[in-house]
């Protein structure tokens, strides 16, 4: 069995083995890196390419955590205040 993007094409069937391949390695990234992928796919990006190159991101890697990059930040949130 394998899932399909948008396109009924053959050429972007992901086996489910492939699917739990990058499950795996993306959610080792953290909430931060997974949201810019959704980011990307909303705005239209290849689904196949962009899983393949999230999931070349050493999982866990030190330049992510020192920067606070696996880390999702709140929303913004508007306060309005005296002029």
């Amino acid at each position: 069995m394998s899932y399909l993007s948008n396109s009924e094409s053959p050429r972007n069937e992901i086996p489910i083995a492939r699917l739990h391949y990058f499950a795996s390695r993306i959610h080792k990234l953290g909430p931060r890196p997974l949201f810019e992928l959704l980011r990307e796919l909303a705005s239209g990006a290849d689904l196949i390419f962009v899983l393949e190159r999230f999931a070349r991101i050493e999982p866990l890697a030190d330049f992510i955590k020192q920067l606070n990059g696996d880390r999702l930040l709140p929303p913004a949130r508007l306060v309005r205040g005296r002029r």
